[in-house]
């Protein structure tokens, strides 16, 4: 769905941007995903409200209302008719160019009851624009009871009714028929936008390569992003990082293999870097789900700064260690201390699982250790019986990746931590939640 020139306001009585205010970040959030999305957006503020953080964005415009008396209880005090006409007056000009309005708890704190009066009357005599009413309590409106007897029947009246071309909005399906009921609306007008969350901000991103890497590549809507950081020596064996993700994809998963090749620019590095493209091509990945950094960003070619790797490991969540050798391996420690999320070892390397511990996936990938004597050597590990032909160890290689891939996919399944992971970044980002729930409503 494409911006089709719509405008829009968010209607608030801010008088300033708290940042410890949830309302306030779920304000901001709302406009983050408008403006970069191409639309023009409005804001209602109180006065003296001194705009910063995306309220300052340049196309974003602040509009004012008079400021009357609110109250945290139902009361008519003696300015009430006067404020609701000069309220009036207000939103029927600031609503002249608009196209959809967002409220927030306008329609029944009564704290906001004069705005929810004059609101209602501009909508009755504006058909055709569209609002939606965030609901940021569960709990019952003000009741008609509670508003007779203090107010003119007119305004029992136009509160008793539905809020003109309104959608109620609410944030999971399980309450719908406790909304609708509340606010005497089919169920049918009721519609669910869940809060988004800036994952980037929250996981404390701030290299725009990395944010710019993850968006082209959908890291946010993959189920597995391992990330391996190393030199391109054939030693550090990427090529089953490669083949295990490929396999992995091929049970159904969206996969990305980020390969932080720093100091690889010449030589064997070169060549290596080569054969792993057209192996992953070869195994089943494509461009979008195999990345060479040093190839991505003209500022990696040579590396990439130590803070943008763990950047990296915070958005993925499987780490496949197949080197023959390492006397430590810091990346493998700081993935686990980032990311907490699947682990893979060669078991080929005994130091591994005295340096990490025993709980990980441990698979054979061949070692210059003699794991017989352990003492300076080799194991290799061949995939297959000895007399195995070359396409023979071939299928059984696949199939002993297959079976790697099928450890990482149960624990992605129904290890609770994981599963739940994968599902709130992908369907709570800020981009799905606007594609799919709130910008639908715009143009429903």
């Amino acid at each position: 769905m494409e911006n089709q020139g719509r405008k829009i306001l968010i209607f608030t009585q801010f008088s300033a941007a708290e940042e410890a205010y949830s309302l306030n970040r779920v304000v901001q959030d709302q406009i983050q995903m408008f403006v970069t999305n191409g639309y023009k957006v409005a804001v209602t503020v109180a006065e003296g409200f001194t705009p910063g953080g995306w309220y300052a964005h340049p196309d974003v415009e602040l509009r004012g209302m008079t400021t009357v008396p609110c109250h945290n209880e139902v009361k008519k005090d003696p300015t009430f008719d006067a404020d609701v006409e000069a309220l009036t007056d207000d939103i029927r000009a600031i609503v002249e160019d608009i196209d959809f309005v967002i409220s927030h708890d306008l329609i029944y704190q009564p704290s906001a009851l004069k705005h929810n009066i004059a609101c209602r009357r501009v909508a009755k005599d504006k058909p055709n624009l569209k609002w939606a009413h965030w609901i940021h309590s569960a709990t019952s409106p003000y009741t008609l009871g509670r508003l007779r007897g203090i107010f003119t029947d007119e305004y029992a009246k136009i509160i008793s009714e539905p809020f003109p071309s309104s959608y109620y909005v609410f944030f999971n399906h399980y309450s719908i028929p406790r909304i609708a009921e509340n606010f005497n609306v089919s169920q049918e007008m009721v519609k669910i936008v869940h809060h988004p969350s800036d994952v980037y901000k929250i996981l404390r991103i701030k290299d725009p390569s990395v944010i710019r890497l993850s968006e082209k590549k959908r890291f946010l809507d993959a189920d597995a992003v391992a990330v391996y950081p190393v030199r391109l020596d054939r030693g550090k064996q990427v090529q089953y990082v490669i083949k295990t993700l490929a396999c992995l994809k091929e049970m159904g998963f969206s996969v990305r293999v980020v390969v932080v090749d720093f100091h690889s620019t010449a030589g064997d590095k070169v060549t290596y870097r080569d054969e792993l493209k057209a192996m992953a091509v070869d195994w089943g990945l494509n461009a979008q789900e195999i990345t060479f950094t040093s190839e991505f960003d003209p500022g990696w070619g040579l590396e990439i700064p130590h803070e943008s790797v763990a950047e990296l490991f915070s958005l993925s969540n499987v780490f496949i260690q197949s080197s023959v050798s390492e006397s430590y391996s810091l990346t493998t420690q700081e993935f686990i201390l980032i990311s907490r999320g699947i682990l893979v070892l060669n078991q080929d390397f005994p130091p591994f699982r005295d340096i990490f511990g025993p709980d990980a996936i441990f698979r054979k990938y061949s070692s210059n250790i003699d794991v017989m004597s352990g003492l300076d050597g080799n194991t290799t590990t061949q995939y297959g019986p000895n007399d195995a032909t070359p396409e023979e160890r071939s299928h059984y290689e696949k199939n002993y990746h297959r079976e790697t891939a099928g450890l990482i996919a149960n624990q992605l399944r129904h290890t609770q931590g994981y599963s739940r992971w994968i599902k709130i970044k992908r369907e709570r980002n800020l981009q799905y939640v606007f594609k799919h729930e709130l910008e639908p409503l715009v143009y429903g």
